[in-house]
């Protein structure tokens, strides 16, 4: 099947806004998307058969002559869809994953060190918790509320210090916001960290849902 029929799940969309990303369109089975000073265009689908890959690389020439071009596939890597990129002058920049759970199965509640402080903030599109310690940031991380479902934002530790601690109890507040919305379900894209493309080392209650792998030409 062509990826122009294929529809993207709902949490595609809200991936490129809690990135900070404009949602350009979201139709035939791609989401078109650009960063905000304009210099990074990406469109993201399942990965297109071999036939089909001349039709999106001529769309993506059209679409962002001007500006470094991404293309994100969703799901198992196709080798000879990838080799025919990297012949035409695309490299695999990243891969990562998209994790799952239910908010009931992971942990809401984590301690902090008596030197530490929780923020929490809500913006337009995402809410912001972030960690002070002695005063200085040491983490953050975001949540964007869709229509059954949490997307959370790995979250960004600069601490030194503490650090599996201050991703711990950054996750359980998403994820007890979450569950405060009666929101269910749980999904947070994470880098891989195995050769299949997956995450082995992961929070208690996540589990492997699907791959997203990038390939990048400027």
């Amino acid at each position: 099947m062509s990826f122009e029929s294929t529809t993207l799940p709902h949490w595609v969309q809200a991936f490129a806004v809690l990135r900070d990303r404009t949602v350009l369109r979201d139709e035939d089975g791609q989401l078109h998307s650009v960063s905000e000073d304009g210099s990074d265009y990406e469109i993201t689908s399942r990965w297109p058969a071999a036939s089909d890959l001349n039709g999106l690389l001529e769309k993506t020439t059209a679409d962002s002559p001007d500006s470094q071009t991404r293309l994100t596939f969703l799901g198992t890597p196709d080798a000879e869809v990838g080799r025919d990129l990297a012949t035409r002058g695309w490299t695999l920049t990243d891969r990562r994953v998209l994790l799952a759970a239910l908010s009931s199965d992971v942990e809401q509640v984590a301690q902090l060190p008596e030197t530490a402080t929780l923020f929490e903030a809500p913006m337009n599109d995402y809410d912001v918790v972030e960690i002070a310690d002695f005063d200085a940031t040491a983490g953050r991380g975001r949540v964007h509320f869709g229509d059954g479902f949490a997307l959370l934002a790995d979250p960004s530790i600069t601490a030194t210090a503490n650090v599996e601690q201050f991703r711990a109890a950054i996750l359980a507040n998403l994820s007890a916001a979450a569950a405060g919305q009666g929101l269910a379900v749980l999904f947070m894209v994470i880098c891989a960290d195995t050769a299949q493309g997956t995450r082995e080392h992961r929070p208690a209650g996540w589990s492997n849902a699907t791959q997203l792998t990038t390939f990048t030409r400027s």
